[in-house]
């Protein structure tokens, strides 16, 4: 089986028969069979599926919130012809090798068969010809490079990674840890002169700065608080994408090496017909073929933030940003709200939360569900090529020119496959994820759903 789990179905797909009629008539009346064949030449299909249900339940506003589809694999091989032209061929008598008789039915087909076009048959009786249906559709692991390629391609913006850069550039602009420390000291010399005339003070000591770089502070903490926030506030939220590969057309045209038209023959005579094949050429089988593939994929995106990205003081840091940015500060304000202590905090709490961002920008974003679909379509035409053998000059009065003409043959075959992604990619199994993937996972509410 192409798919890890499920049933597999096939049916008979009808197609037309050859019906090939070979009699003599060697005089008095006497009418000798030597060939009454019936050959069907049906096609088939093998379909495989896990049997989904549906249509699947839904969640919160109505969307599909679980990956409730499956692998899946279907192989129909068909014939064009809905059937093949009669033909009847009246041959004259070769004196010491052969007596008059008739030739019909559907004897002058393209071999598209194979081997399985010849053997002497048994009069009267069936002799299934099976038509040579290829396989041409991708592996599954030409598959899961494609759906990585499709998944690099289309997924969302690695929000995790988005934010870390995001929140980076931003501490670029918070004055470094020494400025502060330099706030710290001019706050503590003015505390001697508490109750000097502000004016004087600021001149002196540089408040009026200190209050600007302070505020400028304030406005770069505000920045990045509410970069975080948004990104916590989109954690979970499903994003949907869809990614179809340039159409593939390659078409070849090949001798077939061992394969004789019409149906029956060899480089010596025909099985059906054995003497009057004699009068007739025998020409080589060639293929066209035609082979298309659509590939295309199909996920929903979305990505968890852990708890412990947030820390317990950014709420009393978002208001009090809040409250210092609402007002013009003055030195007092200033002091009584804003312990220096908690600014060397809260930039080693937002270094800390881009580092660890980055180190899990590999596990940021994650499927609900992911698809890789292909449908492989092969259009083989078999039809005379050039004539490997005359007729045998002992037959010639036989049979006169024109020679009956050989009718190509067409099948088509067409495959389907849909291989299923993990929640970090293709070529993964659940098993192998590791602690940190499953307790992603286990948040999103991401499992293998039991049908």
């Amino acid at each position: 089986m192409f798919i890890s789990r499920g049933t597999t179905k096939s049916r008979t797909i009808p197609g037309p028969a050859a019906r090939i009629l070979w009699q003599e008539f060697p005089g008095n009346n006497v009418i000798n069979v030597n060939t009454d064949l019936v050959a069907p030449t049906g096609g088939t299909q093998v379909t495989e599926s896990d049997s989904n249900f549906w249509p699947p339940p839904k969640g919160k506003h109505g969307r599909i919130q679980s990956d409730y589809g499956s692998e899946f694999y279907t192989r129909k091989c068909e014939l064009i012809q809905t059937k093949y032209p009669f033909v009847t061929i009246n041959y004259k008598a070769v004196p010491n090798f052969m007596p008059r008789g008739r030739i019909s039915g559907h004897v002058m087909l393209a071999n598209a068969f194979g081997s399985t076009s010849r053997g002497l048959p048994v009069k009267g009786k069936q002799q299934q010809m099976v038509p040579q249906f290829p396989d041409l559709s991708s592996s599954r692991s030409q598959l899961e490079v494609k759906g990585t390629i499709a998944v690099a391609a289309c997924a969302p913006t690695n929000q995790i990674a988005q934010t870390a850069s995001a929140v980076g550039e931003l501490l670029q602009d918070v004055p470094h840890l020494p400025g502060i420390e330099l706030w710290k000291s001019r706050l503590h010399a003015v505390e001697a002169f508490a109750a000097g005339g502000t004016e004087f003070l600021n001149v002196v000591f540089g408040i009026l700065p200190t209050v600007s770089d302070m505020t400028t502070f304030y406005k770069a903490v505000h920045k990045v608080d509410k970069a975080v926030d948004q990104f916590i506030r989109d954690s979970g939220r499903t994003v949907r994408r869809s990614f179809y590969f340039p159409t593939e057309r390659t078409e070849t045209d090949e001798e077939l090496v061992g394969d004789y038209s019409p149906i029956g023959s060899t480089v010596a005579y025909n099985d059906y017909y054995a003497a009057p094949s004699y009068c007739f050429p025998v020409y080589k089988t060639r293929r066209h073929r035609i082979v298309e593939r659509d590939v295309w994929f199909n996920g929903a995106f979305t990505y968890h933030l852990p708890e412990w990205y947030d820390t317990n003081s950014r709420k009393d840091r978002m208001a009090l940003t809040a409250k210092l940015l609402g007002a013009q500060p003055d030195l007092t304000t200033l002091w009584q709200l804003a312990p220096w202590s908690w600014a060397v905090d809260w930039i080693s709490d937002a270094g800390a939360f881009v580092k660890n961002l980055q180190s899990l920008i590999s596990y940021g974003t994650v499927m609900r569900y992911g698809y890789v679909m292909e449908t492989t379509t092969v259009t083989d035409t078999y039809y005379a090529g050039s004539v490997v053998r005359g007729p045998n000059p002992d037959y010639s009065a036989g049979f006169s020119p024109p020679y009956p003409a050989v009718i190509p043959i067409t099948l088509r075959t067409t495959t389907k496959k849909r291989i299923q992604a993990n929640p970090f990619g293709f070529g993964l199994s659940w098993d192998g994820l590791s602690t940190i993937q499953q307790a992603i996972v286990a948040a999103l509410g991401i499992s293998r759903v039991a049908r």
